[in-house]
């Protein structure tokens, strides 16, 4: 029997406009990976804001490559939403699979975290030009 290797965790990001911001999630989000995905993000916002000062107003998560997600992973997100929040950025979540839904509806944060009806499963299509990119410095 062949043991499966886990999906080694990335983000990339990429600014789309001076409003606009797009991540892309792959691997677990958790306990191994939450601090690692909170400071690439808090990298890529205080980047862009240096960039192009305050002017982000969506940052879009494309979720299609999240394999999983666990309470610390939640709580990264979370503190990513009182970071963006009060700066009047909203989130937009793509393409959520199954297990990041459930999460949200069993945790009772849908409706905290995802500001738009509109983010629905899989829907919305991904970030198509992520050139100039790269991902999160401390994969594992």
């Amino acid at each position: 029997m062949t043991a499966c290797q886990p999906v080694q965790f990335s983000l990339v990001t990429r600014a789309s406009s001076d409003h606009t911001m797009e991540l892309a999630i792959r691997g677990d989000l958790d306990y191994d990976t939450g601090d690692e995905f909170l400071t690439a993000v808090n990298g890529a916002l205080d980047t862009h804001a240096e960039r192009y000062g305050p002017s982000l107003r969506h940052l879009h998560v494309d979720c299609a490559e999240l394999t999983a997600i666990d309470s610390i992973g939640l709580s990264a997100l979370l503190a990513l939403r009182r970071r963006t929040h009060p700066a009047g950025v909203t989130l937009h979540f793509h393409r959520r699979p199954v297990h990041f839904v459930r999460m949200l509806e069993v945790t009772g944060t849908a409706d905290h975290l995802v500001e738009r009806a509109d983010d629905t499963v899989g829907t919305a299509a991904p970030p198509e030009d992520r050139t100039g990119t790269a991902p999160a410095s401390g994969q594992r």
